[in-house]
Order: structure tokens, then sequence, then C-alpha cells
């Protein structure tokens, strides 16, 4: 028989991966963990529907069915599905990693060809997912560090952009000029 051992509640088995916190340690760092990952899910499809033009009930639904999906694959890493899934705490969410490509699809051919290119996008990756170990052993840590350089560096305008948008929007809302 296994029995697994007991652990008392304590604030250093925050980083074990079956430890106990305490409580009233327990849901501070949960509500942060949320917060941290409800504005990184929500921020790329804000940038991509404002590029489309989006109304706001459009961008509320596509809100909605990413913290769904995202939950929905939450739960599958933590209860693995036949090989999908890692068994570990990991969060599921939107990437980055589209965002400057999928504004241009959308500006470009309209926010239908956007769910077409991730649908199939999306198949293609699932797929090469489940073969990872073999053509993994192909890609150098200077080939994946270069990749999220370059993905860094295309979203640098939208960042910019939109801090400009903001002060644009105090500045009108309160009527002050910049220092």
């Amino acid at each position: 028989m296994n029995k697994e051992k007991k652990t008392k509640a304590s604030i250093d088995n925050i980083y074990t991966l079956n430890g106990k916190v305490p409580l009233g340690h327990a849901v501070p760092f949960g509500l942060q963990h949320i917060l941290a990952m409800f504005v990184a899910n929500i921020a790329p499809i804000i940038i991509v529907a404002n590029a489309c033009k989006l109304s706001n009930g459009q961008i509320a639904m596509l809100i909605q069915s990413a913290m769904l999906i995202a939950g929905i694959g939450t739960l599958i890493q933590l209860f693995p599905i036949w090989r999908v899934g890692s068994g570990l705490p990991i969060v599921m969410g939107i990437s980055f990693t589209f965002v400057s490509i999928l504004c241009f699809i959308g500006t470009t051919y309209g926010y239908e060809t956007i769910v077409g290119a991730v649908l199939v996008g999306g198949i293609l990756e699932g797929t090469l997912g489940l073969f990872a170990k073999y053509w993994l052993k192909w890609i150098s840590p200077i080939v994946a560090a270069s990749v999220v350089t370059a993905i860094g560096f295309s979203l640098l305008s939208v960042g910019l952009a939109a801090e400009v948008e903001v002060r644009t929007l105090v500045r009108c809302r309160t009527g002050l000029s910049e220092p």
C-alpha cells in the first residue's frame, strides 16, 4: 500500500509540487496568479480585436471563449488524457507569439481569415507536439532564444502604439498636458 506522506501546512512548501500552504498565504498568492493569468490571456485578444475593428460584443465573446478554453487546457495539463498533458500545475493561455502577424492578417484579409489560420495552425502545432521527441533534438537553445527575441522585437511597435494611445486618452479625459 502506498501511503502519501502527510505534510504540515507551511510557507516553505510554496515551491513544492504537492506542498500545503497556510490558507492566509495561499489566498493572496492564488489571487495574484489569477490576475496575472487573466491579463496575459485578454491582452492579445484586445490587441488583435482592435486591429480588426471588432465590436465590443465580439471582443467580450472572444475573451469569454478564451478564458473557458484556457481553463480546459489547464485542467488537461493537470490531469493528463492519454499522451496529452504533463500532470503538473501549468496554466495554459493565449500566446503573444502570433499577435503581430494576426494584426496584419486581420487588417488585410479580415477576422474570418484569422479564424481559418488559427484552426489550420492549431491542428499542425498539435500534431507536431505529439511527435516532439523526434524533432526537438535538432533545435538548439540559441535557435529557441533567437525566436523568442524576434517575437519580442515584433511586439515592440504594438506596445509603443498602445502607450501613445493611453497617453492621448489620459490627456483628452483629464485635460492635462505632459510635463
